[in-house]
């Protein structure tokens, strides 16, 4: 990348997040409504405590539905985020290594943004129009 490209630079801001005692049927219904995969999971601050994903989502069709309530039944709590000003480079090495589509942005642990592979295409097509008017 020409420029040193920070996380805040391509974050989604304010993205729609659910708190752990969230129902699951209304986590569900956010990730359809809007046509996401996952969501940050917040605590009354805004701090960050986990991400909940379609692929969470998946074990509902396995499990009792009495030991399924809400989304700190399914959440993982096991996450990587970024800081809004670490390197964007940071950011997409993550998103190569793992299989996961998005990473959570915070402020000193308060949920400001998240990055998905979508956010990046922009990016991607800046980066690929430079290197072709440069070849």
């Amino acid at each position: 990348m020409s420029k040193q490209l920070k996380a805040k630079d391509v974050m989604t801001p304010n993205p729609v997040c659910v708190k752990p005692d969230t129902p699951l049927v209304e986590a569900v219904r956010l990730l359809m409504d809007y046509q996401i995969s996952g969501l940050p999971v917040v605590d009354a601050s805004k701090r960050l405590v986990g991400m909940i994903t379609e692929k969470d989502m998946l074990r509902v069709l396995y499990e009792k539905p009495s030991d399924l309530k809400s989304v700190a039944d399914l959440m993982s709590t096991k996450i990587r985020a970024f800081e809004s000003d670490d390197p964007l480079d940071q950011v997409v090495d993550c998103l190569m290594a793992n299989h996961f589509r998005r990473v959570p942005v915070t402020e000193h642990g308060v949920l400001v943004g998240l990055i998905s592979r979508a956010d990046l295409m922009g990016t991607i097509l800046s980066v690929a129009e430079e290197r072709l008017r440069q070849a």
